[in-house]
C-alpha cells in the first residue's frame, strides 16, 4: 500500500528492517527538524529491537530460542508472552484457521508485524503539531491531528497486478493492513490443514488499531473465500476482499474504508 496526501509535500524517510521496507511520511510543524529525526531513530530502534526479539529467520531471537526449548516463556522479553497471547486470541477467534504454532513451529510472523510497528509509531505520536503515516511492508499507521486537515489517501495494491491499485481509502487516523499473495505468494496457511486457502488474492482491513486489523486480515485470508467476508463483519471490521478470479467484495456497514 502506498500513501498520499493533498496539498504541501510530506517530508518521507526510509529504511530497510525486519526484512521489509519502513517508510515514514510527516507533515506539519517537526518534518525535517531535529525533532522529527530523533522520532524517526526512535521509530528505527524499536523495530530492530522486534525483529531481534521475534525473527524467525535468527537463530539467536528469542522466539527461536524458545521454539527450540533452549528458553522457557518466562526467561524470554516480557513481549513474547504479549505476543503469543494475541496469537492466542486469535487462533480461538478464528476457529484454528490463524496459529502462531503450527506444524512447522512457532512462527507469530503474522502477530509481531502489526504489533511492533504500532508499537513503534508511539515515538510519533510526542511530535507536536505534526501528523505522520508509518508503513511497514504495505500496513500503515496514520495520525491526524486536526479534523479538518485532509486525509491521508491509501492505495490498496491490486494483488493481480502490483504496480495498480483497486482502491483508494482516505484516512485521518486510523490503520490499513493487507495480507495476501501479491508479494510473498501463497505464505498465509489455513494452520486446520496446513494448506493455503483458494479463492483469495487479498484481504484489506480497516480499523483504529494497526495490531488488530493485520491480526484479521491474516486470519481472514487464511479461512479463504468462503468464510472471510462473514467473519470480518460479524466482528465489526471494515475493509476489502480480492478474489482470485478479481471480484472486489466490501466488508462492513460503510463500505468506504474511512475512520476518523
Amino acid at each position: 500500500m502506498t500513501a498520499t496526501v493533498a496539498g504541501p509535500r510530506p517530508a518521507r524517510y526510509v529504511e530497510q528492517i525486519m526484512g521489509m521496507p519502513v517508510s515514514l511520511a510527516l507533515r506539519g510543524s517537526h518534518t525535517d527538524d531535529d525533532l522529527a529525526r530523533v522520532a524517526w531513530r526512535r521509530v528505527c530502534a524499536s523495530l530492530r529491537s522486534a525483529d531481534r526479539v521475534f525473527s524467525t529467520y535468527r537463530r539467536d531471537s528469542a522466539v527461536s530460542r524458545l521454539d527450540r526449548g533452549e528458553l522457557a516463556l518466562a526467561d524470554c522479553p516480557p513481549e513474547v508472552g504479549e505476543v503469543l497471547a494475541l496469537g492466542e486470541a486469535a487462533r480461538r477467534d478464528s476457529g484454528g484457521a490463524f496459529d502462531v504454532r503450527r506444524r512447522g513451529g512457532l512462527d507469530p510472523s503474522g502477530v509481531v508485524k502489526g504489533w511492533a510497528v504500532e508499537r513503534a509509531a508511539a515515538a510519533l505520536a510526542a511530535l507536536p503539531d505534526t501528523d505522520f503515516c508509518l508503513s511497514a511492508g504495505g500496513d500503515l499507521t496514520c495520525r491526524t491531528l486536526h479534523p479538518h486537515d485532509p486525509p491521508w489517501r491509501i492505495g490498496v495494491e491490486d494483488p493481480h497486478d502490483p504496480g495498480g491499485l483497486v482502491a483508494v481509502v482516505p484516512i485521518h487516523t486510523g490503520a490499513v493492513a493487507t495480507s495476501g499473495t501479491a508479494r510473498r505468494g501463497p505464505h498465509v496457511v489455513d494452520a486446520r490443514t496446513g494448506l493455503a486457502p483458494v479463492g483469495l488474492a487479498s484481504v484489506t482491513v480497516v480499523g483504529d488499531s494497526l495490531t488488530a486489523v493485520d491480526i484479521a486480515a491474516t486470519a481472514a485470508f487464511a479461512l479463504g473465500a468462503a468464510a472471510a467476508g462473514i467473519w470480518l463483519a460479524d466482528r465489526g471490521h471494515r475493509g476489502l476482499l480480492v478474489d482470485t478470479d478479481g471480484t472486489l467484495r466490501p466488508v462492513g456497514p460503510e463500505k468506504k474504508g474511512r475512520t476518523t
